[in-house]
């Protein structure tokens, strides 16, 4: 039968249109602020910042280069007129380890430097302990495999290996009484990024296991280029004189593990237990000046740009507290909710930049990337920032149309540094990932919304070629305007700016409950027929999911206003109700249209797993203190997506059954696709429930 044309879904989405055309405004402050905010905030004061860090290889552990940045940091703080400014030294679970010196030279049969951390401090894996040794260098290949070894005796040498350094330590050290390891890219590396042919010369910051697993220091590993490595290969292999070098290292290892962080803030006039949270993290290696000197730099100038634009009266103090965390990148944070736990209860919102500086001339792959904020922590956090993101990228972004109209020829509504360049800016808002600061706030049992401002890919970090050469005066500016909106418009939310926030939150909501009902169509549309009835209760979930996760979204709306501000709010909440009624009946008439039956008819039982877990509910048993102690200890399960199983973890709230759990967390990676989030079972979900109890982290 033809699919019967129906408006009802079609009419829903006509919002969306408006937005797309109202995409060049951000209604959430005056012409007159927007102007003040794209103007103080300087790409090229961050950049200075950026100068000064990149002098320091900053590792964790207590590395002297670390406290320098923080004490930079602090002292800049200071400097700004900010409130309540803190050093906090922390415990670690880090050794405290420094280079003194290091020294690499073949002496025979030639006499020729290799490597030396005046260079750069990366020229020596960080761990590696001292040593003065004069020996034979034997080539292992990748240096890993029993078959590497074979017919090569490494005693009393040094090995050239291309395979993880801490591995070859294992293998050529710790195993067959090697001295040391000199590490080089893999030759026959095609992943991207990080790819060594394309990057001959780039040295790459490497880290030895502290120790083996019984207790064995390792000894050393200097780090040289692909193409260093690839000429001594050739060298061994052509000559019949042995090829010897001299390794001297003088390193310090030990001492009382420490961590450092350093806080500041902007008061509030109103509010005091709802903060919103700027983060980056101060540590990496020499010169991390994209990882992440640019966050650090941007929270600096962020935070002076606003303290000044309110105390010259060109904004208004914000209702709440901006407080500004520069890190140890995620372990300052678990420690900090571990020693404060009340504290967490405080967070409103964190807004992490981290490799907001990249060059994107350098590298056309390069994506200024937004993430979204996890469905468990819906908000309208994501909203805003998808609003604010697309009126930067409109912005500075030329189109052949605008310019047709009578617009610029160049972009619309630039944001340049003085001495930045004039690229357009390249981003993305994206499903949420982890791997930096944001992550400790979105996490049980912290809770609280938060996105990062996240390049990749890139082929430049966490090595020599993460340099300042790499940054971009213009890139830094945008972001930091970009994050500084997002934080200041949630810092000043009220009654007044409810109806503004609701209606972005709305719009927002049917463009993502787009992405439901096509989630939804492809189910039926691809399940074969014995599965039918089954991929039609998964998808009336999807659409159910959207429902809800948009529903919690318009709530933080009404949250952040008082009841007299929130009438609209509830008028929103009401017309999903009814958006989700018309999304049901039309995934009705698509099934019945596309596989000439409607598989509702047929009633689908759970499985007796899914019946299970429908009859339990867990609820989280430990706080920030006991995660810091049992998260590591908390199995993985095969084929569940750590960023699934993360999420799993922070829909456990004592209300939701271990069953809708499962229904969330499927909903969420079905809307984000299986190349991104991978696939969600009942099984899966249920035995990472298991594994969290196992660890002590929840109770049924």
């Amino acid at each position: 039968m033809p699919i019967r044309r129906t408006t009802a879904f079609v009419s829903i989405l006509l919002p969306t249109i408006a937005m797309t055309l109202r995409a060049q405004e951000l209604p959430f402050l005056t012409d007159t602020q927007i102007g003040y905010l794209a103007g103080e905030i300087s790409g090229d004061a961050s950049y200075e910042h950026i100068r000064f860090m990149t002098q320091f290889h900053r590792p964790r552990g207590g590395s002297p280069g670390l406290m320098k940045v923080a004490e930079y940091c602090e002292a800049k703080a200071r400097e700004y007129e900010l409130e309540e400014v803190k050093l906090i030294r922390q415990k670690s679970e880090t050794v405290p380890w420094h280079a003194k010196s290091a020294s690499l030279w073949m002496v025979e049969p030639e006499v020729r430097m290799l490597a030396d951390i005046r260079q750069t401090p990366i020229r020596l894996a960080d761990f590696s302990r001292s040593a003065d040794v004069t020996a034979e260098v034997i080539d292992v290949g990748a240096g890993l495999a029993e078959t590497d070894y074979q017919g090569k005796d490494v005693r009393n040498r040094i090995v050239l290996a291309h395979g993880t350094a801490g591995a070859v330590m294992e293998q050529a050290v710790w195993k067959r009484g090697a001295l040391g390891v000199l590490y080089f890219p893999d030759p026959a590396g095609f992943d991207y990024p990080l790819n060594s042919l394309n990057y001959p010369d780039q040295i790459k910051w490497v880290t030895l296991p502290a120790e083996s697993e019984d207790r064995k220091p390792p000894t050393f590993a200097f780090v040289l280029s692909h193409r260093q490595g690839r000429v001594l290969r050739a060298q061994l292999a052509s000559s019949t004189k042995p090829l010897k070098v001299h390794a001297r290292v003088e390193a310090e290892y030990g001492g009382e593990p420490w961590q450092v962080m350093v806080e500041a803030f902007i008061k509030g006039a109103e509010i005091r237990d709802q903060d919103v949270v700027l983060t980056a993290h101060m540590q990496e290696e020499k010169f991390s000046a994209n990882d992440d000197g640019s966050g650090c730099a941007n929270t600096l100038e962020i935070a002076r740009s606003l303290a000044k634009l309110i105390h010259d009266g060109k904004l208004p103090r914000p209702r709440r507290n901006l407080r500004f965390w520069w890190v140890t990148e995620i372990s300052s944070e678990r420690q900090y909710f571990a020693d404060h736990p009340e504290e967490g209860k405080k967070i409103l919102a964190d807004i992490n930049q981290d490799m907001v500086g990249a060059n994107q001339g350098q590298d056309v792959l390069r994506v200024q990337n937004i993430t979204r904020v996890p469905f468990s922590r819906s908000h309208f956090l994501t909203a805003l920032a998808e609003r604010v993101i697309r009126y930067v990228v409109e912005g500075n972004t030329a189109q052949l149309a605008s310019s047709q109209a009578g617009g610029s020829n160049t972009f619309p509504k630039p944001i340049y540094s003085a001495l930045g360049t004039r690229h357009r800016y390249n981003a993305a808002v994206i499903p949420f990932h982890n791997s930096t600061d944001h992550m400790t706030f979105n996490e049980a049992p912290i809770g609280a919304p938060a996105i990062t401002f996240t390049n990749w890919p890139d082929n430049y970090i966490h090595s020599s070629d993460d340099d300042l050469w790499n940054i971009d005066r213009t890139q830094l500016q945008r972001n930091a305007f970009a994050a500084a909106v997002i934080a200041f418009v949630i810092a000043d939310a009220s009654d007044k700016s409810v109806p503004r926030l609701a209606t972005e939150t709305y719009n927002a909501a049917l463009t993502h409950l787009s992405v439901d009902a096509s989630a939804a169509n492809t189910l039926i549309q691809s399940a074969e027929d014995a599965r039918l009835a089954t991929a039609y209760r998964l998808a009336r979930s999807q659409i159910h999911q959207g429902i809800l996760r948009e529903r919690r979204a318009l709530e933080t709306v009404a949250a952040a206003g008082t009841r007299e501000g929130t009438g609209l709010v509830g008028q929103l909440l009401d017309s999903l109700g009814r958006i989700e009624s018309t999304m049901l009946s039309e995934l009705d008439r698509f099934a019945a249209a596309l596989r000439g039956r409607n598989p509702g008819a047929a009633a689908v039982a759970l499985s007796e797993k899914e019946q299970e877990m429908a009859k339990k509910t867990p609820r989280l048993t430990a706080g920030p203190a006991e995660f810091l102690k049992r998260r590591n200890k908390v199995d993985s399960v095969d084929g569940l997506h750590n960023l699934m199983a993360f999420e799993v973890a922070n829909f456990v709230d004592g209300k939701r059954s271990a069953l809708e759990i499962y229904e969330a967390v499927q909903a969420e990676a079905l809307h984000g696709g299986e190349l991104y989030y991978g696939t969600v079972s009942p099984e899966k979900v249920d035995a990472f429930l298991r594994n969290l109890e196992k660890a002590g982290l929840i109770k049924y």
